[in-house]
C-alpha cells in the first residue's frame, strides 16, 4: 500500500456519506413537499365533497390503508352512488390519456393509476363481508388543480373535483341509506384514521349518525358480526322489490366475481346459490376491467331482456358493451349480417317433420305408447343434430345422455333414416331449423371471427344449450384468459341431448367453483321441492353421475308451502285468487309473485281468470325487468332464471313414480318432475300448490308433456 492510500480512501467514503446526505436531504425535502401540497390540497378536496353530504354521502378522510402498516386513503366518499375511493393529485400539467394510458405533460403516470386500482380493490376486501359488489366501489383519481379532466382508464375514474362531485351524485340510487351505515362502520373499524397527517375538520354540518365501534373486537365477536352484517344485508335486499333482490350479490359471492382463470371456467351449484347474479356482476366487473365488447346469452329467449335491464340498474356506464341476447337470436342476426340465407319458422320445420314422418318406414317398429311422435323427433332435433352429427357412424356408437330407451344398430339406423329424410325435406323447402342456423353460425366463426371480437363471453343455463351452442360460443373466445364463463346446473336440465364439456372441446379442470350456499329459498320451501327430484341421478355437463339429494347450506327459515286439494275446478280457482290476495293484505307485493304453469295451454287460462278477477298481470312472455305492479304469469320454462317473493303453482299433477313404467315413459317423467322442481324453487318467501281435481290430473297425464318456449 503507497504513501496516502488511506487518507484516500477515506477521502472518497467520506465524499460517498456526503452524497447520500444529499440525496437523503433532497429526497426529505421533496416528501414534506408534498406533504405540504397535501395539507393545502386534501382540505380543499375535502372541503369541496362536503357538497355531496345533503344527496346521502359519509365523508371519511386521510384513512389507513388495508393491509399496510403506513399507507394511507386520501378520502372516502359513502353514499347511494357507492364507495368511492379518493386519491387527490395537485398535478399542473396538461393531464390526457391516450391508448389507455395516462399522461401529465407527456408524462406517462401509469403508477397512479395502478395504486388507486390496488387502494380500491383493498377496500373491496374489507366492505365484501357485506355482500357489496366489486363494482360499487368506485377508484378515483381527484385533480383538484384542474378543470376539465373526465376521463378513464379501465375501472379508475380520472376526474376534476367539479367533474367528481357531479359522477358521485349521477352515480346515486344504488345503495339504500342503511347500507350506506352499514359500509361506514365497516370502514371506520377496518380503516382507521392514519397516523401523522390530519386534515382540518371542515366548516360543515356533521355527517349522518352511523354505528361506530368502540373497541377492537375479538375474532369470535368478530366471526359473529360478520354473520350478522350478512344476515342484515340479505334480509335489507329481501325487503326491496324483486328485481332489486334478483340483482342483489351475496358475502359469500363477491370473491368469485374478481377472480380471474387463464381459460375457460364453469360456476355450477344447486338451485338458489345465486348462479346468475354471480354472471351478472361477472360480466359487470369484465366489462369495466377490460376494453372492448361483451356477449351474455342463455337459451331462454326473453330471460336477456330482464337481465339486461338488472345490468343498467347494476352498471349503467359498461351496458352498452353488453350485448343480451338468445343464442339462437345472435346466430341468426350473424348470418344476416353476413348475407348468409337462413330462412325457416318453427311452423316451417314442424311440417317438414311432419311430412318426413308420415312415411317413415320405422313408425312400424319404432313407435309404442310412449315412444311415438315427440320422441323421435326429440330424438332428431336434440340428440342428432343438436350435436352437429354429420354421419351414421358418428351416431352408431354415441352414448345418449339421458336417453333410457336403448337403441340396437338396427334401430339407429331407422332413426337416421328419418334425420336423411328430415333434412332432404328442408332443403327442398329452402328452409333451415335452429340447429341449422347454430352449425351455420359455427362454421362462418371459425372461418371468420366477428369483429370487434368479444373479450369475453358469459353463458347463464348452459345446460339447456345443446352441444352446437357450446362450440359455438366456445369458438368466439377460444380459451383466452377469462374469455368463457359457463354458468348451469345439470339438475335443472329439461330438455333432452345432454353433452360433456369434453365433447366441446372446453376443459374447465381447476378453473371452476361450485357455490354451495342457498341464499333464495326458506328451507322449507327447498324441502318441498326436493323430495320431486331426490331420487333422480342426473349428469352435470360431465361424464359422471350425480345423486338428485345435493349438500347445501339454507340460511334462511321461512312457512311451510301451501297445498291445496280442491274437489272442484272452481273451488281450486276460488281458493288461489283469495291466496293472492291475503298475500297483498299481508304487505306483498303483485309485482313480486308469479303464477306458474306446464303449458301455454294452462297461462292463457289463468291470465284470464286473473284479468277477470281484476287482479293485474304480465305474461313472462312480455316481461322486461321493470318493476311493475302486476302478478307475473309464465310457463315453467320461461321462469328459468327468474326469481320471485311468492310463487302460486295452479293445477298440479305431479308425475308418479314407479319401477314398472316402459322407459320413455320413465325418462319424460323424470323431465316433468325436473321442470316442477325448477318451478317450485322459483319461490323465495312462500310456495303455493294448489293440486288439480282428480278428473283434470287424469287428463294432463294422458295428455303427456308441455312443449318448448
Amino acid at each position: 500500500m503507497g504513501p496516502g492510500t488511506s487518507a484516500a480512501a477515506e477521502r472518497e467514503r467520506s465524499l460517498q456519506e456526503a452524497e447520500a446526505h444529499v440525496r437523503a436531504a433532497a429526497e426529505a425535502r421533496r416528501r414534506a413537499a408534498g406533504f405540504g401540497v397535501a395539507a393545502d390540497t386534501e382540505p380543499l378536496t375535502a372541503q369541496a365533497l362536503a357538497s355531496l353530504e345533503p344527496h346521502g354521502f359519509v365523508l371519511l378522510h386521510d384513512r389507513r390503508w388495508p393491509g399496510t402498516r403506513r399507507a394511507n386513503l386520501d378520502h372516502l366518499a359513502v353514499g347511494p352512488g357507492g364507495v368511492f375511493v379518493i386519491d387527490t393529485k395537485a398535478w399542473q400539467g396538461t393531464i390526457r390519456v391516450d391508448a389507455g394510458s395516462l399522461l401529465c405533460d407527456d408524462e406517462p403516470r401509469d403508477e397512479e393509476v395502478d395504486k388507486v386500482l390496488r387502494q380500491a380493490q383493498a377496500v373491496e376486501a374489507v366492505v365484501e363481508v357485506l355482500g357489496l359488489a366489486p363494482l360499487e366501489v368506485v377508484p378515483v383519481l381527484c385533480f383538484v388543480r384542474q378543470g376539465d379532466v373526465e376521463e378513464r382508464i379501465g375501472r379508475v375514474r380520472l376526474l376534476a373535483l367539479a367533474a367528481l362531485q357531479r359522477a358521485a351524485v349521477r352515480r346515486g340510487g344504488r345503495l339504500k341509506p342503511d347500507q350506506v351505515g352499514r359500509v361506514v362502520a365497516q370502514l371506520e373499524a377496518e380503516c382507521p384514521p392514519a397516523e401523522g397527517l390530519r386534515l382540518p375538520a371542515p366548516p360543515i354540518a356533521p355527517p349522518v349518525a352511523v354505528p361506530r365501534p368502540k373497541v377492537k373486537a375479538s375474532a369470535q365477536e368478530r366471526l359473529f358480526s360478520d354473520q350478522q352484517l350478512r344476515m342484515e344485508a340479505l334480509e335489507a335486499a329481501r325487503r326491496r322489490p324483486i328485481e332489486e333482490w334478483m340483482a342483489f350479490l351475496h358475502p359469500e359471492q363477491v370473491k368469485m366475481v374478481r377472480r380471474s382463470f387463464n381459460g375457460p371456467c364453469r360456476i355450477r351449484g344447486p338451485v338458489g346459490t345465486g348462479k346468475t347474479v354471480v354472471g351478472l356482476h361477472r360480466a359487470a366487473y369484465l366489462a369495466a376491467t377490460r376494453p372492448g365488447p361483451l356477449l351474455f346469452t342463455t337459451f331462454v329467449r326473453t330471460l336477456p331482456t330482464v337481465l339486461r335491464e338488472l345490468y343498467r340498474r347494476m352498471a349503467p356506464d359498461t351496458v352498452h358493451r353488453v350485448e343480451f341476447t338468445g343464442l339462437h337470436r345472435w346466430a341468426k342476426t350473424l348470418l344476416d349480417d353476413r348475407g348468409i340465407p337462413a330462412r325457416g319458422s318453427p311452423d316451417d320445420t314442424h311440417r317438414a317433420f311432419d311430412r318426413a314422418y308420415a312415411p317413415w318406414p320405422g313408425r312400424h317398429e319404432l313407435e309404442t305408447p310412449e315412444t311415438s311422435y315427440q320422441y323421435w323427433k326429440e330424438e332428431v332435433h336434440d340428440v342428432i343434430k343438436g350435436r352437429g352429427l354429420a354421419t351414421f357412424d358418428e351416431y352408431v356408437d354415441l352414448r345418449r345422455v339421458g336417453r333410457k330407451v336403448r337403441l340396437t344398430q338396427d334401430q339407429r339406423g331407422l332413426v337416421w333414416d328419418l334425420v336423411v329424410a328430415y333434412n332432404d325435406e328442408l332443403r327442398c323447402n329452402g328452409i333451415c331449423d335452429a340447429n341449422d342456423i347454430l352449425a351455420m353460425a359455427l362454421r362462418t366463426v371459425a372461418d371468420d371471427q366477428p369483429q370487434p371480437g368479444y373479450v369475453a363471453v358469459v353463458a347463464d343455463e348452459v345446460q339447456d344449450l345443446n352441444l352446437l351452442g357450446v362450440k359455438l360460443l366456445h369458438c368466439l373466445v377460444g380459451d383466452a384468459r377469462d374469455g368463457l364463463t359457463l354458468i348451469g346446473d345439470g339438475q335443472q336440465a329439461i330438455y333432452p341431448g345432454g353433452y360433456t364439456l369434453a365433447e366441446a372441446g372446453i376443459s374447465v379442470a381447476g378453473r371452476g367453483a361450485v357455490l354451495s350456499v342457498n341464499y333464495r329459498n326458506t328451507q322449507a320451501v327447498l324441502d318441498y321441492a326436493v323430495e320431486l327430484v331426490a331420487d333422480d341421478d342426473f349428469e352435470d355437463l360431465s361424464a359422471e353421475l350425480e345423486r338428485g339429494r345435493r349438500e347445501v347450506e339454507i340460511v334462511r327459515d321461512g312457512p311451510a308451502p301451501i297445498v291445496v286439494e280442491p274437489a272442484t275446478g272452481a273451488e281450486h280457482d276460488r281458493l288461489l285468487l283469495s291466496a293472492i290476495r291475503n298475500a297483498v293484505g299481508e304487505g306483498g307485493r303483485l309485482g313480486d309473485m308469479a303464477v306458474l304453469a306446464p303449458t301455454r295451454t294452462l297461462v292463457n287460462r289463468y291470465r284470464k281468470v286473473l284479468r277477470e278477477a281484476s287482479v293485474a298481470q304480465v305474461s313472462l312472455e312480455d316481461y322486461d325487468g321493470i318493476a311493475s305492479d302486476a302478478v307475473k304469469v309464465g310457463t315453467f320454462k320461461r321462469a328459468k332464471g327468474l326469481e320471485f317473493a311468492r310463487v302460486f303453482l295452479p293445477q298440479v299433477a305431479l308425475p308418479e313414480r314407479s319401477h314398472e313404467v316402459d322407459p320413455a315413459q320413465a325418462e319424460r317423467l323424470e323431465r316433468d318432475r325436473r321442470e316442477y322442481f325448477v318451478a317450485m324453487t322459483r319461490a323465495r318467501d312462500v310456495l303455493w300448490v294448489g293440486y288439480a281435481p282428480a278428473d283434470i290430473q287424469r287428463y294432463h297425464r294422458a295428455s303427456g308433456g308441455g312443449s318448448r318456449p
